[in-house]
C-alpha cells in the first residue's frame, strides 16, 4: 500500500509522529508499503509505537538522538501518536474520511 491510499485520519499517523521526530514520520511512511490495507498497516505502526513507547531512550538512542531530543516532550508526544492510532482503527474505515488516491 502506498501512503496516498490512506485515509486522512490515518495519513495524521505520520503528521503526529513528525511531531515528535521527523525520523519516526519517515519509519511510518516508508512501513505503509509493507502492508496490504490501511488495517493492517494500523495495527503494525501500533506495535512499533508501543515499542517506543515503553523504551524511548533506546529508540531516540538508535538514531543518535538522544541529546538532541527532549525526553518529557518526546514521552508525550508519542502516547498522543498511540492514542491516535487507537482511536484510528476504532474508528470505521468509512469514517476516517476519503483517501487522496482510490485503489
Amino acid at each position: 500500500m502506498d501512503t496516498d491510499y490512506l485515509t486522512p485520519m490515518a495519513r495524521d499517523c505520520i503528521r503526529l509522529a513528525d511531531d515528535a521526530v521527523h525520523t519516526l514520520s519517515s519509519e511510518l511512511g516508508a512501513a505503509c508499503s509493507q502492508y496490504r490495507s490501511e488495517d493492517a498497516y494500523l495495527q503494525g505502526i501500533l506495535s512499533d509505537v508501543k515499542e517506543i513507547e515503553e523504551d524511548p531512550e533506546d529508540y531516540l538512542d538508535w538514531w543518535n538522538m538522544i541529546e538532541e531530543v527532549d525526553m518529557e516532550p518526546f514521552r508525550q508526544k508519542i502516547r498522543v501518536l498511540r492514542n491516535h492510532i487507537e482511536k484510528t482503527i476504532k474508528t470505521p474505515i468509512a469514517e476516517r474520511g476519503e483517501p487522496e488516491f482510490k485503489l
